[in-house]
């Protein structure tokens, strides 16, 4: 049995979106991909490709047969663990009820697919850096509420286990504030920009490790882009920048923190 210690291998990864390895292993795995954004990119993208195919077929197709499922792995093992065909591996059961469905196999008639909704809804940590974003605005309203520009990156990080990303240089920190929240303690950032206007930085730590690729929405009237970097997530809150701008504006945020 291999153990948290050893080395984690493209098949461990595989395994890992599979959901095939055990609790202990799966900390080893989580433990590498923390350490190799790279890595945790291509995993992301493995789950979501697993997802959205459990997502077609969810309505559709009954629940897939263990020895189908097995027959697909050992094929994939077979043929030199490759990675792409390791990736078709846990979809090729669904494949082939699918393909039977198709067929009208046991008078089930034809396979039809449900629509599936591309969009992503916001993370729970969307709606607290929105509330954040507001007291911000309003606090810098306020003349009995000075404003702290000044703040230690790397004492916020001790202090809450946040890592917050580099700024560019022509941006101007106006306010740095440590607000609660439901995933625990956050940190809001009020942003002056040459290009986007004022704006908000809020960053917390959700519970999850995930690697997410910045996202842009409309929320409450305001432009929002969010994006995490494993244990972190990071959301750009605007009035007035175009949501392509402030998008691009995350995509700069999110590299400086690999």
């Amino acid at each position: 049995m291999r153990t948290m210690h050893d080395p984690v291998t493209e098949f461990d990864l595989v395994a890992y979106v599979d959901d095939q390895l055990d609790p202990w292993r799966r900390v080893a795995v989580e433990r590498h991909l923390a350490a190799h954004p790279d890595a945790a990119a291509r995993v992301m993208a493995d789950l979501q490709g697993r997802d959205e195919l459990r997502l077609a077929f969810a309505e559709t197709l009954p629940p897939e047969a263990p020895a189908t499922r097995a027959a697909a792995r050992r094929l994939a093992l077979g043929l030199g663990r490759d990675r792409l065909l390791a990736r078709l591996a846990p979809m090729a059961a669904v494949l082939v009820l699918g393909g039977m469905l198709g067929a009208g196999v046991a008078g089930l008639g034809p396979l039809r697919v449900p629509q599936v909704v591309a969009s992503e809804a916001p993370p729970v940590f969307v709606q607290a850096a929105l509330e954040a974003h507001e007291a911000g605005r309003l606090r810098l309203s306020m003349a009995s509420q000075p404003a702290a520009p000044g703040f230690d990156a790397a004492e916020i990080r001790a202090a809450t286990g946040i890592r917050l990303p580099a700024l560019p240089r022509d941006w101007t920190v106006r306010d740095v504030q440590i607000f609660p929240s439901a995933q625990g303690p956050s940190v809001e950032m009020a942003l002056e920009t040459p290009e986007l206007g004022r704006m908000s930085l809020f960053a917390v730590r959700p519970g999850t490790f995930r690697v997410a690729l910045p996202h842009e929405t409309d929320q409450r009237g305001l432009h929002v882009a969010w994006f995490q970097i494993g244990e972190v997530a990071h959301v750009l809150v605007a009035e007035a920048a175009p949501p392509k701008a402030l998008r691009a504006a995350a995509e700069g945020l999110s590299r400086t923190l690999y």
